[in-house]
């Protein structure tokens, strides 16, 4: 059966929907708001755990290993993509037509994300490598 004979209505429903803009924003918002929600659970028993200072610089010690110098870098990443896009979702809700640019300011938010966020990821691992290399 050749294409000209399928219509363009079943074509369509074959393929796999890859999303927009502002779907895949959506979906970073919801992810990096629940990971950042998480770790708001984990600092409250962190900071919990005062009471007890020898639990306490023992947990602190564990946050110096690489491991988790990499997920404070991800909270880092999650931190700044979830706040800017807030910003994007604001502008948005304030100036509706801007709903016309809205993957050019994804792209400004993902662009602000990793310009921000590389050198901050620097300053974590660095004295985990200085320490190790």
């Amino acid at each position: 059966m050749g294409r000209a004979l399928v219509p363009a209505t079943v074509r369509a429903a074959t393929r796999p929907y890859r999303g927009k803009a502002g779907q895949w924003a959506f979906i970073g918002h919801r992810v990096s708001g629940f990971l950042v929600f998480v770790f708001l659970l984990l600092h409250v028993v962190d900071v919990s755990l005062v009471h007890w200072p020898k639990i306490f610089n023992e947990v602190h010690r564990v946050y110096g290993n690489g491991l988790l110098r990499l997920f404070e870098v991800g909270l880092l990443f999650a931190l700044l993509y979830h706040s800017l896009n807030g910003l994007r979702i604001v502008l948005i809700d304030f100036f509706p037509r801007a709903v016309a640019n809205e993957r050019l300011l994804l792209s400004g938010v993902v662009f602000l994300t990793l310009a921000a966020g590389l050198p901050g990821a620097y300053v974590i691992v660095r004295p985990f490598l200085e320490a190790h290399l």
